[in-house]
């Protein structure tokens, strides 16, 4: 460590750290220097003694140009870099520079490239194009509002680059943030040429709208729903691998074959921008689904045919989507923009050292991610890249929405532009995440969390209420714990609530203001699936009760207020060998098991009829908490069981109302009832034609009646 660090935290205040082993910290003088022959002397207006170190709070000038390498001596000679720091997260600073252009990043033309980087605190900058395999550097010019700028003569289709940035007495060499893409690896940016895609042709869902409450969501991960053997695809974990079609286990579909077969309208692709710790060239080492961010833009070549080629990442996986769109599927994806893999090795912090991070007030990294740090959404040109990531990502690859990974460390109006920058382009795109309320440094009504879904209209959360009443808690130390449909009877009304979106309020639970906020899940990627929970929550039950209540969960995502969400696997009794935590396990653990998928092809029939059921029956998808108040009814009974009725809306649709019933006991009940009752979806998810004298109950089921 050196014995002396200055910063430049405000305008006017500059703040020194000196050891206490050299001089014993102390120094009569202190000047600020340049390299032009500029000296200004410092004044002193705090001195605070530590047990190692002296720190000093200093006056400079206020009005000190950016773009100059500043040093401080003191009085024995010592000289060091004046850092700018905290400086940069002054109202001034962003009023000084804050860039509202749309040309950050390399834009081509056959004719010249344009280079624009965002580094106001840059003495210099360099541009290195690597081209048919030769060297080439250029000095930038610095521009308005500290943009560095270079034009660049010829076709630069196949080149590459890096920058080398000047700033705080160090050259360091960094990627593009705005770069489309990468070689392998990232250890280049490349200039793209976006014509190359029109190759492949985007194409519209049959279905002219679908989001909020009229979605089904299915998460998967790229590599995990082909990466084994039996899913009989020619390759294997790659964007190409999951557009294969064709395949099949045993009679059993495969990979995007399996997903087209259930009826879902929107796959989530678990993080597929470059992420940090999977050697893109040799995948399988270090294997994991790629929560730990390098590049929020870029593509990552892991999932590629060819990770050298910064086009192979780009066209495979607008192939991919415009695959599922001709299949009426539409594609979200699960995007990290909570966090960075690494603060100093980021293109973020070497380009603008401390501005994209959130700091808390005592200098150190909030870590409200628990990965290190907090990308700092709330800064002008944090909050501007991001919703320059969303709209690049959606009109370079026609995607059609976005899961927020820890959305709570984001702020709310960030959140809010983002929605209405996506469906400025789609109007029917879909954003959401995990409002969880994370320990970021940030105040707690700008969190975008569940507490905060007054203030985010129209922005998903992951019910976590729903989650728990259904199956029991999914945390590890929650892992024995039952839920309502698992066995805990004495959760019958807490039930209610979920089943109505949690947009009811007293006695029930609120936590939405309406239902396309409610995402319904029962697992998801993180902790124990559901049958893995009931190896410890429901262990001495026989492999048929586990089915039963299995098949009662399944049901509770589709006909409850609110968007359903399924895990892979789930439709199968998915199983990841009781690991909670499989984020970097091999593809025996997460990989999907087509063997067990057709041992349990009678749970994905099932599952495929639940689908269609909420799909046919608009009652189970009330798109505001005004109909839900005015069509829904809901009790629990004095012997356990629960009934969820809702008025149908349209008196044409020839019944009145619909009648779910659940019994999640272990013995069968039976009610009398009016006339005009029919049993639409019993313990199978068949329809019966018959109307009813008196509706039977059995034991472990949900049941769901409609009244002509």
């Amino acid at each position: 460590m050196p014995a002396m660090r200055a910063y430049l935290d405000d305008f006017g205040s500059i703040t020194i750290w000196m050891e206490k082993n050299f001089y014993g910290g102390k120094s009569d003088s202190f000047f600020l220097v340049a390299e032009d022959g500029y000296m200004k002397e410092l004044v002193v207006k705090k001195l605070v003694e530590h047990d190692t170190r002296v720190k000093y709070e200093m006056t400079c000038p206020s009005d000190l140009p950016f773009g100059k390498d500043y040093k401080v001596r003191e009085i024995h000679g010592l000289t060091v870099p004046l850092e700018i720091r905290m400086i940069v997260k002054r109202p001034e600073f962003n009023r000084l520079f804050e860039y509202k252009g749309n040309d950050l990043g390399a834009t081509y033309t056959p004719k010249h490239t344009d280079f624009a980087l965002w580094a106001p605190t840059a003495v210099s900058v360099t541009i290195q194009i690597t081209l048919s395999g030769k060297k080439y550097t250029f000095p930038m010019e610095r521009s308005e509002r500290g943009v560095w700028r270079l034009s660049i003569k010829g076709n630069l289709r196949h080149a590459l680059y890096v920058y080398f940035v000047e700033r705080n007495g160090q050259v360091v060499r960094t990627i593009d943030p705005y770069g489309l893409s990468s070689d392998g690896n990232a250890y280049h940016s490349a200039v793209i040429d976006l014509t190359q895609l029109d190759a492949v042709e985007k194409v519209k869902p049959a279905t002219e709208s679908c989001c909020g409450v009229d979605a089904v969501i299915y998460e998967a991960s790229v590599r995990d729903m082909t990466s084994l053997p039996s899913s009989n695809t020619k390759g294997h974990g790659t964007f190409s691998a999951l557009c294969e079609t064709g395949t099949s286990y045993d009679g059993i579909p495969t990979g995007f074959d399996h997903l087209c077969s259930l009826g879902i309208t929107h796959v989530q692709l678990m993080p597929v921008l470059d992420f940090a710790t999977v050697d893109e060239y040799h995948p399988s080492r270090n294997y994991n689904w790629g929560y730990d961010p390098a590049q929020y833009i870029t593509l990552d070549g892991s999932y590629s045919s060819d990770p050298k080629d910064p086009y192979a990442r780009m066209i495979e996986f607008r192939r991919l989507v415009s695959k599922f769109h001709a299949h009426d599927i539409r594609v979200n994806l699960d995007v990290v923009y909570n966090h960075m893999y690494d603060v100093d090795s980021s293109p973020f912090h070497r380009v603008l050292p401390y501005y994209y991070f959130r700091y808390t007030d005592n200098g150190n990294l909030s870590n409200g991610s628990y990965c290190g740090n907090d990308f700092a959404s709330d800064t002008s040109m944090g909050r501007r890249y991001l919703i320059h990531a969303i709209e690049t990502l959606m009109k370079i690859y026609d995607v059609d929405g976005f899961r927020f990974d820890l959305m709570g460390v984001l702020d709310v109006e960030t959140m809010n532009l983002i929605l209405k920058k996506a469906r400025s382009i789609k109007k029917d795109a879909m954003i959401y995440g995990e409002g969880w309320d994370l320990p970021t440094s940030l105040d707690f009504r700008r969190k975008a969390m569940i507490v905060n879904q007054d203030l985010m209209p129209h922005i998903g959360h992951f019910n976590d209420f729903f989650r728990d009443v259904t199956k029991g808690k999914t945390s590890d130390d929650g892992k024995y714990d039952r839920g309502y449909l698992t066995g805990d009877i004495g959760m019958s009304f807490s039930i209610l609530s979920a089943l109505a979106g949690s947009v009811m309020t007293t006695p029930l639970f609120k936590r939405f203001e309406e239902p396309d906020q409610s995402i319904n899940g029962a697992e998801t990627h993180d902790n124990l699936t559901v049958w893995d929970k009931m190896h410890y929550c429901c262990s001495n039950d026989t492999r048929e009760v586990r089915y039963q209540k299995m098949k009662m969960i399944i049901l509770s995502m589709f006909v409850s207020q609110g968007i359903p969400f399924l895990h892979e696997g789930i439709e199968f009794c998915g199983t990841k060998k009781d690991n909670p935590n499989s984020y970097n396990s091999p593809d025996h653990i997460n990989g999907m098991d087509w063997q067990r998928a057709r041992f349990n092809r009678h749970m994905i029939e099932y599952t495929r009829k639940c689908i269609a059921l909420r799909k046919k029956y608009p009652e189970f998808r009330l798109h505001t908490s005004k109909e839900i108040y005015a069509q829904v009814l809901l009790s629990h009974r004095d012997d356990g069981t629960v009934s969820y009725t809702i008025q149908a809306a349209d008196p044409t649709c020839g019944y009145k109302k619909v009648l779910v019933l659940i019994n999640p006991m272990d013995r069968e009940f039976n009610y009398s009832c009016e006339e005009g009752w029919q049993l639409i979806f019993d313990t199978d998810g068949n329809s019966h034609d018959e109307y009813l004298r008196n509706m039977h109950l059995p034991a472990r089921s949900m049941l769901v009646f409609r009244q002509s």
